[in-house]
């Protein structure tokens, strides 16, 4: 498996061609996958951005226009995702029966806000579309496939919605559709789709089929969460997907196990889901990205730390330790500025204290392996100092983690 993962966007512009949204678009370009249904796209384009990527990196205050089919749509995988950021795109080729109108009206409901993708003006295409009409907010014209002429004479059919021009390639197009009304356009006019590329990071697919399984079998949560944290690929998606979505904004936290928590059993269940779906994860003969590596090695350094220093409170702080780990290493792995995750995370005191200046208890061992780390074993001397330590005290724990 890749250890980067890729997503293209495409801007949408306003009338005064400024931002608006971006329409994501799923990429495969190193691995050869032989699934390429919509749900399987779908579900990558939505692991990739939330999980891995972040909202905020990846299209910031903007809005994310994804397209959505009827395996996606009557699940209840797009409940998890933030109403205000994100706008459905139902595709011309979608069947409407009574299932799939209510699941949009429900959606509609909830404050989600869907698009008419590619429409086209035909009889046919209105007579299946016009039930949803109500829960529609924009349609999105192919300039290449819609002929100027008929669409004049049928606007007024769609004049209830915002509309988007897309695929517009020239100069003439944009000033042709703006005339005729079109609030928003997108196309190489403005810009080609451009690809994102970052680093990736997977759990073990069978691990997350295993805590789905458990979920489905009403495993009680604080037992979930300690098989959960067997998978630290998995709480790093876990966090960063927290980051993207704000769930922890306005709770204090300090453990993945209180992340879970904030989430709840349905939550997590569909979270689980999109990452079945999406096939993202990694199979067990494939090896650790580094990853991975960088941060287990912390984890287990951390933990060496505290069990040395503070043996009294391993039981209490072990969770905390691995929460810290986790967090000091969002920015590392997923280029997370660490000012952005504290503003999506409201962490416990000690948590914010022990990540902005380093002290406290747990601000202490996080000091104190950022120095092994980097062996400046001149700052582990002083950091030590006040905790009545040498590095004779720590040599174990320094070869275990340096030298092997």
């Amino acid at each position: 498996m890749s250890t980067q993962l890729f997503l293209a966007r495409q801007p949408i512009l306003n009338r005064e061609k400024e931002i608006f949204g971006y329409e994501l678009f799923y990429r495969n370009e190193i691995e050869n996958s032989e699934d390429n249904s919509p749900r399987f796209a779908t579900s990558n384009v939505l692991v990739n951005l939330l999980n891995q990527i972040g909202l905020q990196s990846g299209i910031g205050d903007a809005k994310a226009f994804i397209n959505v089919n009827s395996d996606i749509l009557l699940t209840n995988i797009l409940h998890n995702l933030p109403k205000e950021a994100f706008v459905f795109e139902i595709s011309e080729n979608m069947v409407m029966t009574h299932r799939e109108i209510e699941a949009i009206a429900e959606l509609y409901r909830l404050g989600y806000t869907f698009a008419l993708d590619n429409v086209t003006l035909t009889k046919e295409y209105y007579r299946n579309f016009v039930d949803i009409f109500p829960y529609i907010t924009y349609a999105k014209f192919d300039t290449m496939l819609t002929d100027i002429e008929q669409l004049e004479s049928q606007l007024n059919h769609y004049g209830q919605f915002k509309l988007i021009a897309q695929k517009v390639e020239f100069h003439e197009l944009y000033e042709t559709y703006k005339e005729l009304g079109f609030d928003y356009f997108q196309g190489y006019f403005f810009a080609k789709p451009h690809l994102i590329q970052q680093n990736r990071i997977d759990p073990k697919h069978l691990g997350v089929i295993n805590l789905f399984n458990l979920l489905q079998q009403g495993t009680p949560l604080n037992e979930l969460t300690d098989v959960f944290q067997k998978h630290n690929e998995l709480s790093m998606q876990l966090l960063q997907f927290a980051n993207s979505t704000g769930i922890v904004k306005e709770r204090k936290t300090s453990s993945i196990r209180e992340v879970i928590e904030a989430m709840g059993t349905k939550q997590l269940q569909q979270w689980l889901i999109m990452i079945i779906y999406s096939k993202s994860g990694k199979s067990i003969k494939n090896e650790k990205s580094s990853h991975s590596l960088l941060i287990q090695k912390r984890i287990d350094l951390m933990l060496d730390l505290l069990d040395l220093i503070h043996p009294a409170d391993m039981k209490a702080m072990s969770e905390q330790i691995r929460f810290l780990s986790f967090m000091s290493l969002l920015e590392a792995v997923f280029n997370v500025p660490l000012a952005t995750v504290l503003e999506n995370f409201y962490v416990t005191d000690d948590i914010h204290e022990a990540l902005l200046t380093r002290t406290g208890k747990l601000g202490r061992i996080f000091a104190l392996a950022i120095s092994i780390e980097r062996s400046d074993f001149a700052a582990t001397q002083i950091l030590l100092k006040p905790l009545h330590l040498g590095i004779d005290d720590i040599v174990d724990v320094i070869e275990r983690h340096l030298y092997t």
